[in-house]
């Protein structure tokens, strides 16, 4: 009634957002500040989830480092095991066999179209729309299940680990999964084709929300909010590592940066990302795929790329060769205080759920 009254009199008002709230993964508090019904400035401020993981990875042994790097994020569990086991195998000086690079490749993608969907679903239900939520839902539930062949688990802790894997798929595991994958495409397919042109999506998406190319370059913006503005780079593709040098994906961009932008994003990564794992499937090497967590590492310092489900997450580690002596992890930021500015001030203040929902905010990985 507040808000009414003072949209009504085009009077100005405060609202403060967080730090917890519904319409955003992990902990972050927003100060909006409206003058009728348009958002005239934003106040960020982030640094709740802060734990200090780079700093305790040089008082743990290695493998309480894979385990405690495995849940920095439980959405990007497997790309930050992963990019922690690519810098331990630059130092040990070992490489993964194909059928190791190409399982660990699997888990990704199905980490990467649950992330994507899990954030078209908030999207959708802000949106109203309901039905496709819960078809959304449908898909989400599914990979889990396909997880859970791949893993023995639908969220488990450090499944990758240095030389390899820690679970291999059996012929039955192999063909079952091919199949869920089949099943999933065809409904994800469905999906896009009617969510491009939802008439309802572009009215409420289109021209709301944006984030420019020159935006995102100053701000240095990564993943897909870069991809939706234009900027093209995917590690997987332009920095091929693993299995991604024989199996590469399809490149997915867009040009508007606005909230349509990046749905068509998440929804079309998400369906290449099942394309991909069917490819893989179809074509998985035979031969070993187990690794192991060694006690040390040698000497030396290390940089690994890889690119994650919110863009490109490096690692940086340095050894004396009895422990790790630092560990740098430089995770993608979608959303900080100035691109919060960027994307909201303007905005309608009934939109403002569904920017910030769009930006598939986790500050979990950058506060790590």
């Amino acid at each position: 009634m507040v808000r009414d009254l003072c949209e009504a009199l085009s009077l100005s008002y405060v609202l403060p957002l967080g730090p917890f709230h519904p319409d955003w993964q992990t902990p972050m508090r927003m100060v909006l500040r409206v003058e009728g019904e348009q958002i005239a400035d934003v106040e960020f401020r982030d640094g709740y989830t802060n734990r200090g993981i780079s700093e305790r990875l040089t008082r743990t042994t290695i493998p309480q480092g894979l385990h405690l790097v495995s849940h920095i994020c439980a959405a990007d569990s497997h790309s930050h095991s992963l990019g922690f086991c690519l810098a331990l195998e630059q130092l040990l000086k070992i490489n993964t066999s194909e059928r190791a690079a190409a399982l660990r490749l699997l888990a990704c993608e199905v980490e990467r179209a649950t992330v994507h969907l899990s954030t078209m679903k908030e999207v959708l239900t802000i949106l109203g729309l309901q039905r496709d939520a819960d078809h959304v839902q449908k898909l989400h539930h599914g990979l889990f299940e396909v997880m859970q062949h791949l893993c023995g688990t639908s969220s488990p802790p450090n499944y990758i680990v240095p030389g390899g894997v820690r679970q291999d798929l059996s012929s039955t595991e192999q063909e079952s999964m091919a199949l869920q994958f089949r099943r999933l495409e065809r409904l994800m397919y469905r999906f896009v084709d009617r969510f491009i042109d939802h008439r309802g999506v572009l009215r409420r998406c289109v021209g709301v929300g944006v984030l420019s190319r020159e935006a995102a370059e100053q701000f240095g913006v990564r993943g897909p909010m870069a991809r939706a503005a234009g900027i093209g780079f995917d590690a997987r593709i332009d920095r091929a590592y693993g299995a991604y040098a024989q199996f590469p994906p399809s490149r997915v961009t867009q040009e508007r940066g606005d909230v349509y932008a990046r749905l068509v994003i998440f929804s079309l990564e998400a369906f290449e990302s099942l394309k991909l794992a069917i490819r893989v499937l179809a074509n998985l090497p035979s031969g070993d795929w187990a690794g192991n967590a060694p006690d040390s590492v040698p000497q030396g310092s290390v940089t690994s790329n890889i690119e994650s489900a919110r863009g490109t997450l490096r690692y940086t580690v340095q050894s004396n060769g009895v422990k790790l002596t630092s560990v740098r992890i430089d995770a993608p930021r979608q959303f900080d205080r100035l691109i919060a500015r960027t994307i909201l001030a303007g905005m309608n203040i009934d939109d403002a759920p569904l920017i910030i929902a769009s930006a598939s905010a986790c500050t979990a990985c950058s506060e790590e």
